[in-house]
């Protein structure tokens, strides 16, 4: 048996790669101009990623920000994609023998 853990996780998800994904799965379902509305709100609140440590206000050069109320979405939609593309060809080629 393995378990893993992800460090960092929110800090680490890559936020162009993560919109990208968004984009492909609004396309499927809605027209080009609601998928680039949506992507552009998308964008603005993802950058939208500061803090204050010591009076000092700083935002970080990558990653979503951890007390932000879309950011556990932005997380897990990143995480499904990345275990469709990863984890579904081992499970699938036998390589593992079970995935929880």
């Amino acid at each position: 048996m393995i378990s893993s853990d992800i460090k960092d996780l929110y800090v680490n998800i890559p936020t162009d790669e993560t919109l990208n994904i968004i984009k492909s799965k609004l396309l499927k379902n809605n027209d080009i101009q609601i998928t680039y509305h949506m992507l552009s709100l998308l964008k603005v609140i993802l950058s939208q990623n500061y803090f204050m440590f010591q009076q000092n206000i700083y935002q970080p050069a990558q990653g979503i920000s951890i007390g932000s109320p879309i950011s556990s979405l932005i997380a897990e939609i990143f995480l499904q994609h990345y275990e469709d593309a990863n984890i579904k060809q081992l499970l699938d080629m036998k390589s593992i023998a079970s995935y929880v």
